[in-house]
């Protein structure tokens, strides 16, 4: 893998002995943040479990408020600390790493309501204030230092050690006139304003003046993004109040603005380290090629949402209280809670495919599944007859159509007729995807191409006549089979190859190349390899894309750019799936295997594609390098058409 410029800036890797120390002096801060606010918060604890349960729980109100203060804060931290402590773990030879990685601890601590209250106790201020001061330094010195570790303009280096001195300063000296809990609101916020204000113009400076790659942009792009989640939330609920006197006090006015920021203060904080995780992701800073654990970015988002149901509920619950003369607390809570239960799912499910589009560029809806036939159901052909064609019997039933064998009409041959059955043909998209697939395939003349002989509609049964291939398809080979040999494998997919060669020329792309669209034809010697269904097959350029479900592909087979943007699909899609499906046939398993679509797309669009040799160590080094470039996330990384996919994999 290529250096990244900042990585070899920062890196520590020839002073062994400072890299240890700067460790060590993480481990410090992370001990000392632990003992601070551990001891402040165990009696705090100690006094909720020593309370009666009954009473807390007719409380209900008081209960969800107490719940939903330390689950907030508990989230933020978890948030934080996760990527902080994986930045430390993989690259602890790199100073800025380091430095991010205290960063977004310290922070993640001093934007939490408990470390606030606890810098404002007598005798914590000046303990649990170095935290927060620590926070702040961090928040304003990332943006001056990031990417490279180097201020810019370079003079910030001397205004730089000021601003440090200030904030620890003004959090870390309670006898002093200029304490943070001495001074007036709008005095206290000018400081910070104004300590924010010099790191986000900096990063604005860097990002239009010293920046000297793409990729180094994107970075600084990504994390201002993320900076500007916590700026936004100390303008909307620090900054504010101060002209709206409304906002503030024991109103029912200003209980919904707190409220308010509770809610979407773990949303915007949280941008900050999903920010920064993209950031290091997508180019690579500090040489770490991550891949997010979706699993946990749900989980965290999925908490947040939670929390903020029930910090809902604990409000609707406490004007009820404050509206009726009778404490019905309960009551309203149980009605909430129903209501919560009902829009809770389908909430969340928004909130994950939101963060698959912005965070994953995730951009099919792989939640809806492709529509299957139900094998109970009634067939779509009552009787042996449709229109001409006589002897009909059901061989076999797909994703979206039932195929039968019959008798041809003119000359008496067997034939296999595709029909769409009744339930798919009242919608009208499946009707235009059908009648579509039938057309494309009419227009194509190729050996290894399947032949439609006929096509039209009878009483509202849509059909294909093509011709019947008397052999199974590849994936019935495979699974009798297991595994196929190189040379074997190389004179099924040779016709294949030259099939989607033929196809591309024609302006066609067939989306969808997997081992039940390749069937055999066991009438000739040797056995004929034939492409199937182009049902999803995009027209180049063509204005209109014909899909009942959104998803475009089968996922075990798909390439990265169909999961991205399915508008922007060439030829090298189905060069990638032609990879997928030939890795399959050599070694017997699929080389991205997840537990879940979600991750299993994202396989697809991140993970590097594995060594076939791992599996199989007789396979030529050659082959095993022609199926990791045909499988490259990239298409102008992959070979340009399928027939040189072959050749890589014949070539000596």
């Amino acid at each position: 893998m290529p250096t990244n410029p900042s990585t070899t800036q920062t890196s520590l890797q020839n002073h062994p002995t400072l890299r240890w120390g700067l460790v060590a002096a993480w481990v410090a801060t992370v001990i000392y943040i632990l003992v601070v606010m551990g001891s402040a918060i165990y009696p705090q604890i100690h006094a909720a479990i020593n309370t009666n349960l009954i009473q807390a729980i007719l409380n209900i109100p008081a209960l969800l408020k107490l719940g939903f203060d330390y689950g907030s804060d508990l989230l933020l931290v978890v948030g934080f600390s996760l990527l902080g402590a994986l930045l430390v773990a993989r690259r602890s030879d790199d100073w800025f790493a380091i430095f991010t990685s205290t960063f977004l601890i310290t922070f993640g601590w001093r934007i939490t309501n408990i470390a606030n209250t606890v810098a404002a106790q007598p005798g914590y201020e000046a303990a649990a204030g170095l935290i927060l001061a620590m926070g702040d330094i961090g928040i304003v010195f990332f943006p001056l230092l990031f990417p490279d570790g180097k201020f810019s303009p370079r003079w910030l280096k001397f205004i730089a050690p000021m601003l440090a001195l200030i904030l620890l300063g003004i959090y870390t000296l309670p006898f002093a006139p200029f304490f943070w809990g001495k001074l007036n609101q709008q005095t206290y916020l000018t400081i910070i304003g104004a300590c924010y204000t010099v790191s986000i113009l900096s990063s604005i400076y860097r990002y239009r003046h010293t920046s000297t790659s793409l990729a180094q942009k994107r970075q600084i792009r990504w994390t201002f993004l993320g900076t500007m989640g916590p700026l936004l939330w100390f303008i909307l609920f620090m900054v504010l109040p101060i002209f709206i006197p409304a906002f503030s006090g024991e109103t029912l006015i200003a209980t919904i603005f707190t409220v308010l920021s509770r809610i979407l203060g773990i949303f915007l904080f949280l941008m900050l380290p999903l920010c920064v995780m993209i950031s290091i992701v997508r180019n690579k800073l500090f040489d770490i090629d991550l891949i997010i654990n979706r699993s946990l970015v749900y989980g965290i988002m999925t908490i947040a949402l939670g929390l903020a149901f029930a910090l809902m509920l604990g409000f609707i619950s406490f004007i009820f209280k404050n509206f009726q003369q009778s404490d019905q607390s309960l009551l309203v809570a149980t009605i909430c809670s129903v209501a919560a239960g009902a829009l809770f799912q389908p909430a969340r499910k928004k909130l994950q495919r939101f963060v698959d589009r912005v965070f994953y560029r995730i951009h099919i809806d792989y939640q809806k599944t492709p529509v299957k036939i139900p094998t109970s159901s009634e067939p779509a052909v009552s009787g042996t007859t449709l229109s001409s064609y006589r002897g009909l019997k059901l061989i076999g039933r797909g994703g979206m159509a039932e195929v039968y064998s019959g008798t041809s009409p003119t000359n008496g041959r067997m034939v296999a007729i595709k029909v769409l059955p009744a339930a798919l043909a009242s919608d009208e998209q499946f009707r235009k995807r059908f009648t579509r697939e039938a057309q494309i395939i009419a227009r194509l003349e190729h050996p290894n191409i399947v032949r439609v002989l006929d096509f039209g509609h009878e009483e509202g049964s849509y059909y294909i006549v093509m011709e019947y291939l008397p052999g199974p398809d590849l994936s019935a080979l495979l699974k009798e089979r297991k595994q196929l040999p190189l040379p074997e494998t190389i004179s099924v997919l040779r016709g294949i190859a030259s099939a989607l060669d033929y196809a591309h020329q024609q302006g066609l792309v067939h989306r969808d190349i997997k081992p039940s669209n390749v069937m055999l034809d066991g009438s000739q010697e040797p056995m004929r390899a034939v492409l199937t269904d182009f049902g999803i097959a995009k027209i180049t350029d063509a204005h209109t894309r014909i899909t009942a479900t959104g998803v475009l592909g089968t996922f075990d087979y798909i390439a990265p750019e169909q999961i991205q943007a399915s508008a922007d699909v060439d030829g090298r899609a189905d060069v990638y799936s032609l990879g997928v499906m030939t890795y399959q046939l050599l070694t017997g398993r699929l080389p991205f295997e997840r537990p879940n679509p979600g991750a299993l797309l994202l396989a697809h669009l991140t993970a590097p594609a594995p060594d076939a040799r791992d599996l199989l160590p007789d396979l030529p080094r050659h082959a095993s390098y022609a199926l990791q470039r045909a499988m490259s996330k990239k298409p102008a990384d992959r070979y340009a058409s399928a027939s040189e996919l072959l050749e890589a994999l014949e070539s000596a």
